[in-house]
């Protein structure tokens, strides 16, 4: 059978949303994407963060301090207009449409409900992008090859979150990218594919998220289409590597100290 003749595999994406990272994966996946060999019955959208918008107002405060906060707001506020006017595409409903894919708002990916419903597509994977939920066995096992993630670090160094806030904050030169396979432990499973970008040294943290993102879209259309074809080699982590939860206002103060900015 030739490559074009084999049956499409089928996933559904699992994000939350976000006007500033998350359209920078999701437009490059979706341009990139051959839908003759690719089927995305839905996209499920869960809560920033996994929490209440205060306290995600409350977070971004902590983390960008009042002026990058006004300024990030204010840009905030241009994007969210333009996107419900049909001027500029950056929430994951206007991007998923612009494809005629469904978008379906998930308070909790683990809901019963909700794994019935994926049941119902037969899906060969799940992909997840930086879904702030742990996946649970039931979904877990819903998909017929599996769950994948992206993580935006060389697994297994800088598990966890902000891992480009933390290469950049450690001085690295490169921000990896890991396309892996999921179970119940953070950022945890097989290797599919790895790959790493340069950090430039006058860029901001905000410019190497957006590029890191349009790597990881490259990497991981790499990565479903081994698995449509079969021919993906699994690796294991080698060494225990690190963990790192959301910055505290005196990372971010240090990495400032050294000349590198947010925005």
């Amino acid at each position: 059978m030739q490559k074009d003749e084999k049956k499409k595999l089928r996933f559904v994406i699992v994000t939350q949303e976000d006007l500033f990272y998350i359209p920078e994966f999701l437009k490059r996946f979706l341009q990139a994407v051959d839908f003759e060999r690719f089927s995305i019955p839905l996209v499920a959208v869960l809560p920033p963060f996994n929490e209440s918008f205060f306290s995600l107002l409350k977070r971004m405060y902590s983390f960008y301090g009042p002026l990058d906060f006004v300024q990030r707001g204010f840009l905030y506020v241009i994007a969210k207009f333009l996107d419900r006017l049909g001027l500029m595409r950056r929430s994951v409903r206007s991007i998923a449409n612009w494809y005629n894919i469904p978008v379906k708002k998930v308070l909790d990916v683990n809901d019963p409900a909700f794994i019935d419903e994926l049941r119902l597509m037969e899906l060969d994977v799940i992909l997840s992008v930086a879904a702030p939920q742990i996946f649970r066995e039931e979904l877990l096992k819903t998909p017929k090859w599996g769950c994948i993630n992206v993580h935006s670090a060389k697994l297994p160094k800088y598990r966890g979150m902000m891992p480009n806030f933390w290469a950049m904050y450690h001085g690295d030169s490169t921000a990896g990218i890991t396309i892996h396979t999921m179970d119940e432990k953070i950022d945890r499973g097989k290797i599919i594919l790895q790959s790493e970008i340069p950090i430039h040294p006058s860029e901001s943290l905000d410019s190497l998220i957006k590029r890191s993102k349009r790597a990881a879209a490259d990497l991981a259309i790499q990565a479903l289409e081994q698995i449509r074809n079969g021919t993906v080699q699994l690796r294991d982590y080698a060494g225990e590597g690190s963990y790192f939860s959301f910055p505290k206002p005196e990372h971010v103060r240090e990495l400032k100290a050294r000349g590198h900015r947010l925005l």
